[in-house]
């Protein structure tokens, strides 16, 4: 009775192993890579980024998801590495509808980024581009601390997806 007990135990363990081994395969051949790692252009290898804010939120999560894809960032700009040029972030606030007093009752908020790559020695160029995200916000007049927070929560939700969109965008030139 304890040797079937520990065979049929062993064969579960056994068939538990073998099949994360099958699913792990399948995974792998099927293409599957984790969200966030993204295939870039090969002249993009090492990329230096150039904004006047170096050091916006914008700028660290875009070195974030470029480090994600195994692009290696340069501190200067030289001749041998690609040029991601950030010129203009822009945000807007629009009203959309007003309630019967006219205060404001829904805006649309909208954050955009021009963008360029450009690299000398490899003749690789993406000519300038924007991408372009709007998004509704309800406004609560009673609570304008959680309209505050609501709104900054959703523009940072929005440059989370404006990354993404770029790096869509430059994967799609490979």
């Amino acid at each position: 009775m304890i040797l079937n007990f520990k065979l049929s135990e062993y064969r579960t363990k056994l068939f538990k192993q073998l099949l994360l081994l099958v699913l792990a395969v399948s995974l792998v051949s099927c293409g599957f890579k984790l969200r966030g790692a993204y295939e870039l252009p090969a002249a993009m290898q090492v990329t230096y980024i150039d904004h006047q804010q170096i050091n916006s939120e914008l700028v660290r999560s875009l070195k974030i998801a470029l480090k994600a894809s195994d692009i290696i960032i340069a501190d200067t700009k030289t001749d041998d590495v690609a040029v991601l040029r950030l010129y203009k972030e822009t945000k807007d606030k629009r009203t959309v509808s007003v309630d019967t007093q006219g205060r404001a009752r829904e805006y649309t908020l909208a954050y955009a980024l021009r963008f360029s790559v450009k690299t000398n020695e490899q003749k690789f160029e993406i000519t300038e581009q924007v991408i372009r995200i709007e998004r509704d916000f309800i406004f609560d007049p009673e609570d304008v601390l959680g309209n505050s927070r609501g709104e900054s929560q959703l523009y940072e939700e929005m440059q989370h997806d404006l990354v993404r969109l770029l790096l869509l965008r430059l994967q799609s030139k490979t």
